[in-house]
């Protein structure tokens, strides 16, 4: 008898709709569209725009992309180093001498080692996008 009871009262307590914080909301017409609009869409745009042609600039601009534009705490070398063979694979860019840039850039201070295999970018570096904009 409890069964057939049970059927009839299927009703579930409604529960309310989930609403987004206002900085996750897509129809918010004066959030940050601009400055998204403003940035470069990809990695190749922002590599050209400041100015990275060779590998250990392509390196290093990679590693601000990561940490700036895509907002990673961190990141490990084959990550830096697909990114960039990505942007110009007539670069033949070889694991010998992909190493030995990264290597450079640690020695210089523009890239600094958290953890094994995890790096971050120096805050000093000239990639960042914010220096950019306030320098032209």
């Amino acid at each position: 008898m409890s069964e057939a009871k049970d059927k009839g009262n299927d009703r579930r307590p409604s529960v309310a709709p989930l609403v987004l914080v206002s900085s996750q909301r897509v129809d918010d017409s004066n959030g940050p569209a601009k400055e998204q609009a403003d940035a470069p869409q990809d990695f190749a745009g922002f590599a050209k725009s400041m100015g990275a042609k060779e590998l250990p600039d392509l390196l290093e601009a990679a590693a601000a992309y990561t940490s700036f534009v895509e907002g990673q705490a961190s990141f490990s070398r084959p990550e830096i180093m697909k990114r960039v063979a990505r942007v110009d694979p007539s670069l033949h860019l070889s694991r010998e001498d992909g190493l030995r840039s990264f290597g450079q850039l640690l020695r210089q201070g523009k890239l600094r080692k958290l953890e094994r295999g995890q790096f971050t970018i120096a805050e000093t570096t000239r990639f960042k996008p914010e220096q950019r904009i306030a320098g032209e």
